[in-house]
């Protein structure tokens, strides 16, 4: 995710300023704030009036009632536009971020896979249309320096994400295993998509480490599952099989946590 610190370092297009969205105040925000103070005055004349004919303990109430909650409205206007609002929303979305996004690389982490894939079942169970867990690991990665770890995680990123369709999901669920979540489109298969993935995962080792950090990648097809941890269990027998002609270890405690 990039952001831009200034406008003035950066020129974008009307359609890309319309894409990345606009700082000025909506217009309905402009309307509501003089129409709440005409609705509020013509309430407190009417209480005042009200208040001169019987001034009686439930009017003086539902006066200062009314008056509070017009500048609580008002004040939250206020507030949610100041240097200090845009700082606690700013604060909020680091926040998220660091639930949901993996640091390293910014893809989604663990947690968010799972949930993206609660979704996508319960998508497939009302539409019918299939989907396949791809699932990539680097044999070798947690042997590697903690800095060429980083770089090959952030290599694989961005080649993962380049070799799936714009509608898929990718993640990285920890240390050199990522997955990714799949549907056929018009362009390519969920096999050659499959595919790609390999050759994405591949391109990121570097060449001096071509003999000790090695792909692994395996797909596991939707079979109507009600449950997260059963598919995610079969993508895991998948995954073990695969190790098992050479390597071994099971799926990220991770994953297997957040889908319990």
């Amino acid at each position: 995710m990039n952001r831009s610190s200034g406008s003035s370092l950066i020129s974008l297009s009307p359609s890309e300023s319309r894409v990345l969205g606009s700082v000025e105040t909506p217009f309905v925000l402009r309307f509501l704030r003089p129409a709440s103070f005409a609705l509020w005055f013509l309430v407190f004349c009417v209480q005042i009036v009200m208040l001169v004919s019987d001034s009686s303990q439930s009017l003086w109430l539902a006066l200062v009632l009314s008056t509070a909650l017009f500048a609580g409205v008002h004040i939250q206007f206020w507030y949610e536009e100041s240097e200090q609002g845009r700082r606690l929303h700013y604060l909020l979305e680091r926040m998220r971020g660091r639930i949901y996004e993996d640091e390293l690389t910014g893809l989604p982490n663990a947690r968010h896979f799972v949930f993206e894939l609660r979704r996508q079942m319960m998508r497939s169970m009302r539409n019918g249309r299939s989907f396949s867990v791809i699932i990539a690991d680097l044999h070798g990665f947690d042997a590697a320096e903690p800095d060429e770890q980083e770089r090959v995680a952030r290599a694989a990123a961005k080649a993962l994400r380049a070799a799936v369709g714009d509608s898929d999901f990718v993640a990285r669920l920890q240390g050199g295993v990522f997955a990714a979540i799949v549907t056929d489109d018009k362009e390519r298969t969920i096999g050659e998509k499959r595919d790609a993935v390999l050759c994405a995962v591949a391109s990121a080792i570097p060449l001096e480490r071509a003999a000790v950090m090695q792909p692994i990648v395996t797909m596991t097809g939707y079979e109507g599952e009600l449950e997260v941890r059963e598919l995610l269990r079969r993508a895991q027998s998948d995954l073990h099989a695969a190790r098992s002609r050479g390597f071994g270890g099971p799926l990220p405690r991770a994953v297997s946590r957040s889908a319990a």
